[in-house]
């Protein structure tokens, strides 16, 4: 299914992981919060150090932004306005990490928007289309991971209007596992073209516990089959575990099962 694997990586902890994610050939998601935007802003002989390391173990990486408080779609400008600036701090950022995938939240809750897809949609294509121009004249694909969508109809409908190779989804079939209402094998198809990238872990159906695959009840295999029956060609699959030390337990199931070749 894949030959690298990327794992979920906090920026605090990326110095002190690179060491190990170099032993076992693992490639950094950099994840960042808007704490963390702030904390390194005048700091780029440390952030160019840091690139240096990954360069040195010939691992790429991938950015995954902030998103708490922030709204993509929102009515109110000046709120779109610091999203979209915490936003393009990741693209400054990516000047000197090279990140094979931006991944942010497209922000759509059904309740918060009254059940307004087209109102959503809207305010969306208007904020999201002068960032894939900016994704597309620095080389970088920029993916939406679905939280809280039911269904996808919206995410495609974003990405068929905008119709840009760098940009598309992000699919993480953990919160599908929880929030999804339509079939698995259904979902990826309405996607599948635009697929750029995949969120990998696992749930019990009632958390977002982010387990190693096998200790919750989604069907990892199925996906398996089903992205290859589609013909989804991800170029980023990110072991999203929040708990470290499951790490080498999860990458030799992974390994184990087929998903990680070469």
């Amino acid at each position: 299914m894949f030959d690298q694997l990327f794992v979920h990586t906090p920026f605090p902890y990326l110095d002190e992981s690179i060491d190990n994610l170099g032993r076992l050939r693992l490639a950094p998601e950099i994840y960042f919060t808007a704490q963390h935007l702030e904390s390194i802003r005048g700091e780029r002989k440390t952030l160019e150090h840091l690139a240096g390391r990954l360069q040195n173990y010939d691992l790429p990486c991938s950015f995954h932004g902030p998103f708490l408080d922030l709204s993509p779609a929102a009515s109110d400008p000046g709120i779109a306005a610091l999203t979209r600036a915490r936003f393009l701090e990741l693209f400054e950022l990516a000047r000197i990490f090279r990140p094979r995938v931006i991944v942010l939240h497209s922000g759509y809750e059904r309740w918060r928007f009254s059940l307004n897809v087209n109102f959503w949609l809207e305010q969306s294509l208007a904020f999201w289309r002068p960032l894939v121009r900016q994704a597309e004249s620095q080389g970088l694909l920029l993916t939406l991971e679905n939280i809280f969508e039911t269904t996808p109809g919206g995410l495609r409908m974003l990405f068929d209007e905008i119709d840009s190779a760098a940009f598309g989804g992000c699919f993480d079939v953990g919160h599908w596992h929880l929030f999804g209402k339509m079939d698995l094998s259904e979902w990826l198809g309405l996607l599948k073209k635009h697929i750029l990238a995949f969120h990998l872990h696992d749930n019990r159906g009632r958390y977002d516990d982010h387990l190693a695959p096998g200790d919750g009840l989604i069907n990892f295999m199925a996906l398996k089959a089903l992205a290859a029956s589609h013909g989804i060609k991800a170029l980023v699959h990110t072991f999203e575990l929040h708990q470290r030390g499951e790490l080498e337990r999860g990458l030799k199931w992974f390994k184990d099962n087929g998903f990680l070749v070469g």
